[in-house]
This record gives structure tokens, sequence and C-alpha cells, in this order.
């Protein structure tokens, strides 16, 4: 009987020392940054024993280990952590399962195609060395069967028809297995039978009566997210609505938690990490004005030519930018599965005026633009734009913010109301006693409104520069009166205010000088 307690009384104590217990605990906050995730989890647990192991499912499976961060109750320390990504029965582990029975099934099929196949080719080589033997005429094997000709050539044809089809049937299956095996690839980047599993080992001084709150953070890099704006111009003004594209593939579905949006990158260590290089750059195509930079995109048609959702690159520098935060005020459910879930932060309007830009050398159109001077106080970041006029989608185009203090223009897309024309008047050619070739060209540049209201116009024009500076070519620009030449950007720009119904000229005399033993291309 004694010995029978003193076991009882050794197992208890056993058991005292050590348990283990498997918890989930829930996602009760996010950060998201442009690049990686801030997850929070929270949970309660009970603390009965002086050493505790507790194994928590259901985390980011690409959990990074050393940004892991463990709000303890007072009292407990971690003796060992340990983390590991595991299976788990999803929908998404039977959609891959099914997948590669399919893949199975569907390549069985091909090689019993393939068998066909080489049978055919077989049969039709011997019925044409039995259809031509050295000569162009039909010899046959037997001469006194004359029913074996036709046998051969139905049969040839028969057998031509029957390749045929085997050869699209086994084209048929390679597309199916392209397919497959693409959407198999697909859901393994995804992750999306794969969870977190963090087994951690507790020592706990204090023994609590009720449950201790327990919480955990980690950075996830499977997610990022991009602004979006929807841009609506009506008599009211300049409405922006503002919006984020969330992708995460962390296979977490982060349901009903608050979201923080963040721009730059997360840390994912103790340590902060080295600052990425800020350089200024003062070349020409860096010191073009905002105004420049959005005619030289309308111009070359780049505008509309930018991919959507475009993944942030490591290489990213955020040095010298602000840091945005957002704190969205309605929950919203981001899947884990790398679709894009679209969420609304919040509503501004900006004041701004709508200008004119006419390039008649590219477009007989001239673009509508809009110019926005106050712009820097609304947290504005480069994005994707869908311009709005008056309930009409125009299009989407590259929000690329200007140096601050500069305008925003946005460009609106051209006008049929507003028409522009470039014609050459007058070419002359020269040269003199010195061995130097003159050649004058004059130019002819028009724009006009049809529209019922006043508007104001740049009409813009290029104009040639030398590729080297060593003097050989010299080049000479006049404008008539109201217009400005712009050497940096290699430009005539002409502000010019139009009435309705109104039309104005003007003209460009471009001089070229060279030596006369050259030949001068481009001119």
């Amino acid at each position: 009987m004694k010995f029978t307690l003193l076991l009882f009384s050794v197992l208890f104590a056993c058991v005292s020392l050590f348990s283990q217990e498997e918890i989930v605990m829930p996602i009760t906050s996010v950060e998201v940054h442009q690049e990686g995730a801030i997850i929070q989890h929270a949970s309660f647990i009970q603390i009965n024993n002086l050493q505790e192991t507790f194994v928590v499912r259901g985390l980011a499976s690409d959990l990074v280990l050393g940004s892991l961060s463990i709000n303890l109750p007072n009292g407990t320390s971690v003796e060992s952590l340990h983390f590991e990504s595991k299976s788990r029965p999803t929908s998404r582990a039977v959609e891959i399962n099914n997948i590669k029975d399919s893949i199975g099934i569907l390549d069985v099929q091909r090689r019993m195609q393939e068998s066909v196949l080489h049978t055919l080719s077989e049969e039709q080589a011997f019925l044409a060395a039995n259809r031509s033997i050295g000569s162009t005429q039909e010899v046959l094997l037997v001469d006194d069967v004359i029913e074996m000709a036709d046998f051969l050539r139905n049969r040839n044809q028969t057998l031509s028809l029957e390749i045929l089809d085997v050869t699209l049937e086994i084209e048929g299956l390679d597309l199916q297995l392209t397919h497959l095996k693409a959407r198999e690839s697909a859901l393994h980047l995804i992750h999306a039978e794969q969870e977190g599993v963090l087994t951690m080992k507790l020592k706990n001084t204090m023994i609590y009566k009720s449950d201790m709150a327990l919480s955990l953070k980690y950075l996830s890099p499977s997610a990022h997210w991009s602004p979006e704006y929807e841009v609506n111009f009506s008599s009211d003004g300049i409405l922006f609505k503002r919006f984020a594209s969330i992708v995460q593939t962390s296979g977490l579905a982060w349901n009903a938690s608050p979201l923080t949006l963040v721009s730059g990158r997360p840390s994912g260590a103790l340590m902060p990490r080295p600052f990425d290089d800020w350089i200024l750059d003062a070349s020409s195509s860096q010191r073009l004005s905002s105004y420049s930079k959005s005619n030289r995109g309308v111009m070359a048609n780049r505008l509309m030519d930018v991919e959507y959702g475009e993944e942030i690159q490591e290489d990213v520098s955020f040095v010298g930018k602000t840091r945005h935060r957002f704190e969205l005020k309605t929950s919203s459910v981001i899947s884990g599965d790398g679709m894009p879930s679209r969420v609304e932060i919040d509503a501004f309007y900006l004041e701004g005026e709508i200008r004119y830009f006419a390039a008649p050398a590219i477009n007989a159109e001239a673009y509508s633009t809009a110019r926005i001077k106050d712009w820097s106080g609304n947290k504005l970041m480069d994005g994707q734009a869908q311009i709005i006029a008056d309930n009409a989608y125009l299009g989407s185009v590259s929000l690329n913010l200007p140096v601050i203090g500069d305008t925003l223009v946005l460009s609106l897309g051209a006008n049929p109301n507003v028409l522009c024309s470039r014609e050459l008047s007058q070419k002359d050619s020269k040269a003199s006693f010195l061995s130097r070739k003159k050649v004058v060209s004059t130019w002819m540049l028009a724009v006009e409104n049809f529209q019922s209201d006043s508007i104001s116009v740049d009409l813009v024009d290029a104009i040639p520069y030398a590729r080297s500076n060593d003097g050989d070519i010299e080049v000479l620009v006049e404008v008539s009166d109201g217009g400005r030449v712009d050497l940096l950007n290699h430009q005539v720009i002409f502000p010019l205010m139009l009435a309705p119904n109104e039309r104005k000229d003007v003209s460009v005399i471009i001089t070229v000088t060279y030596p006369r033993n050259h030949k001068l291309k481009g001119l």
C-alpha cells in the first residue's frame, strides 16, 4: 500500500513538472508593408505546471524565426523554440492530389496514344515499301492479284487519317498536362497546404489560477501591397479615392483582422539593416520637370503600358521617402491564395486646373491634362490610377509623383475637339566660302479650339540637337512671339489661350550649320 502511494506521488509530481498542450492562436492584427507583413496572434493559456510545452498551430508557413517576438506572462521564460512547416488537410491540398491523379491518368493515355502512333507509322512505312520499289509507277509483289493495289491505296489513305487523329489527340493531352502542371506549381507556391507549427518549451516560476494572455508576432515575407487610385473629375473638383491591392501567399486567410498599411519594408531582425544608398542625380533625364515628364510619357504612350499590380523588388530604395501609415477603418478578409484583394483606404478632394497639351508631331488631337499644385499633404504614393471624368472611364495611367513643390500632372487622354497641325513651309540650303553649309527650316504650328469654352493650351514641338559638343554642328532656334526654347529638354513651348472656335498659328525657324564635307543625318 505504501509502495502504491509512493508511486502515485511520483507520477503526480512528474505530471505537475511536465505537460504539453496544443493550441490554435487566432490572428489579432496584421501590419502589411510594401514588402512583407507583421502578423500578430493572441490567445489565453493555462499555467498549471513548472515546465510546460505549448504547440501553436495555424501560423504562417513562411514565418521568419529571427523576427519572432513573444509576450509572456510574468514569471515565465522560454527554454527552447522549434518551428516547422507541416501539411494540413485543406481544399487546396485536395486539389493538388486530384491534379496529381489527373496528371498520372493523362500521362498513361499519352503513352498509349504514342504506342498507337508508332504502330500506325510502321504500317504506313511497310505499305510505302510495297507501293514503290525503285520506280515511279506502282509495282505489286503479286502481279496477278489486281485487287491488292486498291487495298494498298485505300489503306494508305485510312492510315493517314488515323495518324492525324492520333497526333491531334496527343497534342490535346499535352495541352491538358501543361495546364495541370502550371496549376500544380501555382498551388505549391501559395503554400496553401502548409501551416506553421511552433513548439515552445516554457519554464514557469509562478502558477496561476486563471487563464493568462499570450501573444506573438512575426514577419511573413510573402505579402505585399501597392497603392491604387480612382481619380474622378467633375464640376465639384478632383476626387481621389485611395485603394490598396494586397497580395499574400502565406496560406493563412487574414479573416476580420484589423489591417494597417505601411510604406517601405518592415524590420525582420533585432539589429537594424543598413541604409540603402540615397543618390541624387542631376542628369537631364532626372532634372525634367513633372510637366515635361508627363508630356514625354504621353508622347511615347507609356502611361497606358504600365503592368498592373507590379511587385516591389528587393533593390527598391525607400531612403528619403515619407513613411506613410494607413489604419483601415473596416476589417477585411485577405485570402492566402495569392489573389489580389482590393481594399478602400480613404477619399479626399484636390484642387487643380485643366490644361491641354498639343504635340502635332505626335497626334493631331490635343491631350487634356489636370495640373495639381498642392498635392503633397495627402500621403500620395506612386501607383496605378484609373481616370474617370463625368462618370466616363478614360483609362489607367501610372501615377508618378514629382519632386515636392512641382506640379502633379495627370493625363486625361486625347480630345477630338482640340486639333493641332505641323507643316514644313520652307527649307533652304546654302554653302559659304568658309566651307560651312547652312540649312534653314521653317515649321508652321497651329492649334484650333472647337469647344464652347475657352481653354489653355501648351503647343509643344521637338527641336534637334547635336549628339556631341565638338562644335561641328551648330543649331539656332527662333520662335514667334510668345514661344520659348527649352534647351534642356530640346523642345519649344507656346503657352496659348484659345477662345471658342479660335485658331492660332505660330512658327519655328531652325537653322543648322555644319561642315560642308560632312553628311548630315536626322534633319
